[in-house]
């Protein structure tokens, strides 16, 4: 082991902490924490988010970093060298932590309107992050299913100081050769869906395309395009459908939409499907039903569209293509195949690290090992300078608690304090007095004395939701599938519903992963409301004087996409030990554990 001599910073010298894709700031909550690091620069777009980062951090808005051409905290468009060189940052002091947006790695994500996700690629900006700061250590966090071997990027053109300079065959080839590691075993050769349908005949519409080299889409994913491919789905289940009256509307609107695309598009079967999927919404409007043999024309347009989305995609993104896309017939569709080179997430950011100079260990971590009355998991990466570790290696930490907390644990001490329902009106009550104080509970009541809760806000149940989540209670049961059959008739396909929707909470478990829960219905164990904002912030670990701003549904969001701070708090004590320091009161101190 290297010397494990401890180096003491003053209040006035904490480690100099930059939060990327902040969120409402579980991660940097967990870090500051430990009394060892100080947020100095925040990077997050959601408004809603960025306010309540704020107002946790004693309404300093100058720690938000913001881009100089556009003035709003755009990741994409902030150049940290020069932040970093105008607040004079010392690296040996700097530590950068993010959690990368992770929809397209996520096993929830089942939106296919684009070959890749948009938001993956932010996995990139926190790489360029990490090059144009190189701080002492980092911590990047994302679901634990980006570490599947499905999850990859494409190779790029290269484009110096963007995104594509990450991702280029340029870049791949220089971090490969420095690391030692065998670029044939990281990039491959393989072919990709770029358009398909059952309609042959869209194969002429599809080769013109491939010669022209790109035509904008039709209609671009939203709300619109959803209607559409809704309607598509509708008809798919049954012989006739009836629209109701908000669906009319939005399908005159589409219409509307697609009669001004005509002056785009020069190609003669492209305008004709425009044309006559026109007149079908048209004769579907008009219609006391919509009757599906109209499917087959919509699913033309459809698919035309998605190709069109697929290909725009590529030249955006820069994808490179080994040749020319083209066409491949089977049996039953025309395909579009387009050869293009792929690499894995989790092996380059392992390659790309390493080249940047960090000794780095990455791994999932299960959020109930470290105080978190809730399962969930998490993939961590973490990276410490190689000449500043401290040890011989750098490892994740292991799991401090071999008894999980459970839901009880977590929120029974509000179980007798009613969720208040406005915010505008709301009235802070005091904690219920309670003889028997846990470790837990005089984790979540730290710093807040005074004893007020906030944020314990539901929302006001429909008559139709109260019936439900008694019905679960009454029966034992766990969640929507639990339900009457009567219970269920305003759900579309209730056998397609996610055993999330209605999920009745168990005090004697910890809570499952804790998304919106106002979105998913979730219930209270023993009342039959609700769960609060605040007791969705106990069953990730927020102590009860962090508090959450905005609408109601920000507020059960910001807290769904967090981080556990206590997870984030345990990370952050590992990684002071790799700098030889350690925090002022450990969670092991703090619970009682030793």
């Amino acid at each position: 082991m290297k010397n494990l001599v401890s180096r003491k910073l003053s209040n006035d010298n904490k480690y100099k902490l930059l939060d990327l894709f902040a969120g409402a700031g579980g991660l940097s909550n967990g870090f500051v924490q430990t009394g060892k690091f100080e947020v100095v620069g925040v990077v997050e777009i959601n408004q809603a988010a960025l306010e309540t980062y704020i107002r946790n951090h004693g309404n300093d808005k100058d720690i938000i970093i913001k881009s100089n051409e556009n003035g709003i905290s755009d990741i994409t468009k902030i150049n940290f060298a020069e932040f970093k060189s105008r607040k004079r940052l010392d690296e040996d002091h700097l530590v950068v932590i993010g959690g990368p947006p992770c929809q397209g790695f996520s096993n929830a994500n089942r939106q296919k309107s684009c070959l890749i996700s948009g938001n993956n690629q932010l996995v990139k900006e926190f790489v360029r992050a990490i090059d144009e700061l190189r701080p002492v250590a980092f911590l990047m966090e994302n679901v634990n299913t980006i570490s599947s071997s499905v999850h990859k990027f494409f190779v790029t053109e290269h484009v110096e100081k963007t995104k594509f300079a990450y991702s280029s065959m340029k870049h791949l080839r220089e971090i490969c050769k420095f690391t030692g590691y065998n670029i044939e075993n990281l990039i491959k050769n393989e072919t990709i869906v770029i358009g398909e349908s059952k309609k042959k005949e869209l194969g002429i519409v599809f080769d013109q395309v491939i010669k022209k080299g790109k035509i904008q889409p039709i209609i671009y994913p939203g709300s619109l395009y959803s209607r559409l491919k809704s309607i598509v789905r509708k008809m798919k289940k049954s012989d006739a459908i009836v629209l109701k009256d908000r669906e009319k509307k939005e399908i005159n609107m589409l219409i509307d939409f697609l009669g001004k695309q005509y002056k785009n598009y020069n190609i003669k079967e492209i305008l004709e499907i425009i044309k006559n999927t026109i007149n079908l919404l048209r004769n579907i409007i008009f219609s006391s039903e919509a009757n599906c043999h109209y499917i087959d024309q919509i699913q033309e347009f459809v698919d035309l569209n998605q190709f069109l989305l697929n290909y725009n995609e590529i030249y955006n993104e820069k994808i490179v293509l080994v040749d020319k896309p083209y066409l491949f017939q089977s049996k039953t569709k025309i395909k579009v195949l387009g050869n293009v080179f792929s690499y894995n997430v989790v092996e380059y950011l392992k390659i790309v690290f390493s080249y940047y100079g960090y000794e780095i260990d990455c791994g999932v971590l299960t959020a109930t090992d470290f105080g978190v009355p809730q399962r969930r998991n998490r993939f961590i990466v973490l990276g410490v300078k190689k000449e500043k570790v401290k040890a011989d290696v750098v490892k994740l930490p292991k799991a401090i608690f071999l008894k999980p907390f459970t839901t009880k644990d977590a929120i029974e001490d509000l179980e007798n304090l009613p969720p208040q329902q406005s915010i505008n009106d709301y009235i802070p009550k005091k904690y219920i007095e309670n003889n028997q104080i846990t470790p837990l509970l005089k984790y979540y009541r730290k710093g807040n004395e005074e004893g007020y809760i906030f944020n314990h806000i539901n929302t006001k149940s429909t008559e139709l939701s109260l019936k439900r989540f008694q019905h679960i209670k009454i029966n034992n049961g766990k969640n929507f599938h639990n339900l009457s059959d009567e219970l269920k008739k305003t759900y579309t396909d209730a056998s397609r519903t996610q055993n999330t929707i209605y999920l009745r909470l168990n005090y004697n478990e910890p809570a499952p992963t804790v998304v919106n829960v106002r979105k998913s219905m979730w219930n209270h164990p023993i009342n039959s409301v609700a769960i609060s904002i605040r007791e969705a912030a106990r069953l990730q670990s927020f102590r009860d004087n962090f508090i959450f701003y905005g609408s109601k549904d920000q507020q059960y969001q910001q807290i769904g996409n967090a981080v556990p701070p206590l997870m984030a708090r345990a990370i952050a004590e590992k990684l002071l030990q790799y700098l030889g320091d350690k925090p002022v009161i450990s969670i092991i101190e703090e619970f009682d554990l030793i």
